[in-house]
C-alpha cells in the first residue's frame, strides 16, 4: 500500500535552529499516528513542515506521492488539513459559516461555492454531533463544543491526511473522548491522521502506531505498548515506568 504521508531524510525547523533531524515517517491511508514526546522535542515543528507551514531545512515531504514543494496551496489543502492547539475563535461566525470556510480549497474560479459543499457540510454536522449548533456563533460554545466544530471543518476540508496539534489540550475527559471519537471515525473513510498527544492512555486506546520524539529525532515507531514496555518513554520522559500512563496526562 503506498503511503500518504511521507517525511524522508527531513531536517526542519529554522536555518539558526534547526529543530528535527533524520526524520523519516511513512503513513498509510485509515491509519492513526500519535506523536509523543516531552514539550520541545519537535512534534510541532514535524506537524507543520509536514502541512507546508514550515519549509524543510532538507529532505521531503510527499503527499499521496507527490512532492509538497510544488505543490499550489489550493492543491496541498486538498491533501493535508492542519489544527492548531488552543486556539479560540476570534469572529462570531456561526458554526455553519465556519465549516463552509473548510470549502475553500475546493471552490470554483472567483472564489464560487462547489456544488457539492452544501451537502457535505449538512453530512459532517451530523457526524460530529453538531445538529442544534449551525446557527450558533462560534464565540458562544465552551472549549469542547468548539474544538469539535474545528475538526468538523476539517472534514468538509476532505483532505487525506488530518494533521493535529493536540487536538484534546485543555479539555476535560467527555470532550476528550467525543473529539477522539470523531478523529478515530476518519479511519473508515480511508483518511491517515497524524495528531501529537500528551496523554499515553489516548494513544494507546486509539493509534494505530506511536512515534516517540527526543530531541529532535525520533527514538521509537511502535506500537504504544512497545513504547512502554521498551523503556523508551521511560527514558524520554526521564519518569519511572510505573508513572507514565498517569504523568503524561499532565502535561
Amino acid at each position: 500500500m503506498s503511503a500518504v504521508l511521507e517525511l524522508k531524510d527531513l531536517c526542519a525547523g529554522f536555518p539558526r535552529h534547526p529543530v528535527l533531524r533524520d526524520i523519516n515517517v511513512s503513513l498509510a491511508a485509515g491509519e492513526i499516528t500519535a506523536l509523543l514526546g516531552p514539550n520541545g522535542s519537535g512534534k510541532t515543528s514535524l506537524l507543520k513542515t509536514a502541512c507546508g507551514l514550515l519549509k524543510p531545512l532538507s529532505g521531503r515531504v510527499f503527499l499521496n506521492g507527490r512532492d509538497s514543494a510544488g505543490l499550489g496551496k489550493k492543491e496541498r489543502a486538498r491533501l493535508a488539513g492542519f489544527l492548531f492547539q488552543n486556539s479560540a475563535p476570534p469572529w462570531p461566525f456561526t458554526v455553519r459559516e465556519l465549516l463552509l470556510q473548510g470549502r475553500f480549497s475546493r471552490r470554483g474560479f472567483f472564489g464560487l461555492p462547489d456544488p457539492a459543499g452544501e451537502g457535505i457540510v449538512e453530512a459532517v454536522i451530523d457526524e460530529a454531533g453538531l445538529r442544534g449548533f449551525e446557527h450558533r456563533p462560534a464565540t458562544e460554545l465552551s472549549g469542547g463544543e468548539y474544538q469539535r466544530v474545528l475538526i468538523a471543518r476539517l472534514l468538509v476540508q476532505e483532505p487525506q491526511v488530518l494533521l493535529l496539534d493536540e487536538p484534546v489540550n485543555n479539555l476535560d475527559p467527555k470532550y476528550q473522548l467525543m473529539v477522539m471519537d470523531l478523529i478515530g471515525s476518519q479511519k473508515a473513510r480511508g483518511s491517515s491522521v497524524l495528531l501529537s498527544l500528551h496523554d499515553f492512555n489516548l494513544a494507546r486506546r486509539y493509534a494505530d502506531q506511536v512515534i516517540v520524539l527526543h530531541q529532535g529525532t525520533i527514538a521509537l515507531t511502535g506500537k504504544a505498548e512497545e513504547a512502554l514496555e521498551s523503556g523508551t518513554l521511560e527514558r524520554v520522559f526521564e519518569i519511572p515506568r510505573e508513572m507514565i500512563p498517569f504523568y503524561m496526562r499532565l502535561f
